[in-house]
């Protein structure tokens, strides 16, 4: 019974060791207004690996990036559907707030440079 309660013990160390690690890594947070008229579609360009998806009105998205990025590492929100808007973030920072309004502009971009900011992101 000991050995179980070790085994578990240890398992459980390991599980909240990784936890802290994912969670603690600088975020980029989509804000949609909640009074807009329908889902805007946004690429978010990673240092080349693009993501295409749709946002939809009140919706936040997050999203992670590595905790040491190369040193010429790029993050690009673009919004190239709707409004040509679009903002390029380069580390480094621990979150960044990006606020499209009801018109599918990006309305402002908050930029975060304290380790706690990032910590109870999600």
């Amino acid at each position: 019974m000991k050995k179980i309660l070790k085994i578990a013990a240890v398992l459980t160390l390991c599980w909240l060791a990784f936890g802290a690690y994912v969670l603690t890594k600088p975020v980029i947070a989509l804000h949609y207004a909640a009074e807009a008229a329908g889902p805007v579609v946004y690429f978010l360009n990673r240092d080349d690996h693009i993501l295409k998806e749709q946002i939809h009105p009140g919706e936040v998205r997050k999203f992670r990036i590595p905790r040491n990025p190369k040193p010429n590492y790029y993050i690009d929100v673009s919004l190239p559907f709707s409004s040509n808007d679009g903002v390029e973030l380069k580390p480094p920072f621990s979150r960044v707030d990006v606020y499209i309004g009801a018109n599918a502009k990006i309305v402002r971009t908050v930029v975060h440079t304290d380790f706690w900011a990032r910590i109870g992101a999600d």
